[in-house]
C-alpha cells in the first residue's frame, strides 16, 4: 500500500475570523501542528502507515512555503488551492504520483489526529475501497424548513463524519472525474454519488475540526 496524504488548507477561515491555518496557537500555526502530528508518529515508528507522498493544498504557496520552512517542515509538496474546497482537492489529486495506491484526505485544521485512529482506518482500507471515521451524534437532530420541523431522524443512525477520509486511488479519482461536487459537503459524498460503498470506522471525539476560536480549548 502506497499512501498519499492530502491536507486541505486552502480555506479562508471566515467563521474563524482569519486564516486559521496560519493562526499561531501555543507558538505554532495550526497547519504546522497538524503536519507535525503525522510526521512525529512516523519518526517514532508508531504510526500504522507510512506516508509516501505529502501534499498540502494552500491558498498562497509562497507565504505557506515560508511558514513551513520556518518550522522545518520537510517533504511537504505545496499545491495551489482552488475557488472551492472540491477544486483544491482536485488539484491535490492531480499531483499524486503514479505509484500511489491509496489516498488520505485530511483537514488542515484537525491537529488532534491519533495513531489509533489511523490504525483503524488503514486496517479497514486494506479491505474496502473507501473508509471514513465517524462519531455518534449526541443531540437530537431535527429536519427544519421555513422554521417548521419536518422530521426527527433516529439518533442511533446519525453520525458526524471526520477526517482523514481514506480511499483507493482509482475510486477517488473516478469520483472527482464523474460526479459534480456541487452540494457535496465532503469527499466521501462524491464516492457515495458514484455508487461505490463507503465504510465507517469509529472516529475519535478529540479529533475535532477547529472552526471558531472557541474550539481552540479542545486542542491537545
Amino acid at each position: 500500500m502506497k499512501i498519499a496524504l492530502i491536507i486541505a488548507a486552502g480555506g479562508a477561515g471566515r467563521r474563524f475570523g482569519q486564516n486559521k491555518q496560519l493562526f499561531v496557537y501555543q507558538n505554532k500555526p495550526l497547519l504546522v501542528r497538524t503536519i507535525e502530528q503525522f510526521q512525529s508518529l512516523e519518526r517514532q515508528r508508531q504510526t500504522a502507515c507510512k506516508i509516501d507522498q505529502l501534499l498540502v493544498v494552500v491558498s498562497q504557496v509562497k507565504k505557506f512555503a515560508q511558514v513551513l520552512a520556518k518550522y522545518k517542515i520537510s517533504r511537504a509538496e505545496l499545491i495551489p488551492g482552488g475557488r472551492e474546497r472540491s477544486d483544491s482537492i482536485r488539484n491535490g489529486l492531480q499531483a499524486i504520483r503514479t505509484e500511489i495506491t491509496h489516498v488520505l484526505i485530511h483537514d488542515g485544521a484537525r491537529p488532534n489526529i491519533t495513531d489509533s485512529l489511523i490504525a483503524r482506518l488503514v486496517k479497514a482500507l486494506a479491505k474496502h475501497p473507501a473508509v471514513i471515521p465517524v462519531v455518534p451524534v449526541a443531540d437530537t437532530i431535527k429536519v427544519v424548513k421555513n422554521n417548521r420541523i419536518l422530521a426527527t431522524p433516529r439518533r442511533a443512525e446519525l453520525f458526524a463524519a471526520q477526517t482523514p477520509q481514506c480511499f483507493r486511488k482509482d475510486i477517488i479519482l473516478k469520483a472527482y472525474a464523474k460526479v459534480n461536487p456541487q452540494n457535496c459537503t465532503d469527499d466521501a459524498m462524491l464516492v457515495e454519488k458514484l455508487g461505490a460503498p463507503v465504510y465507517a470506522v469509529p472516529g475519535d471525539p478529540r479529533n475535532i475540526k477547529i472552526t471558531t476560536k472557541e474550539d481552540l480549548q479542545y486542542l491537545g
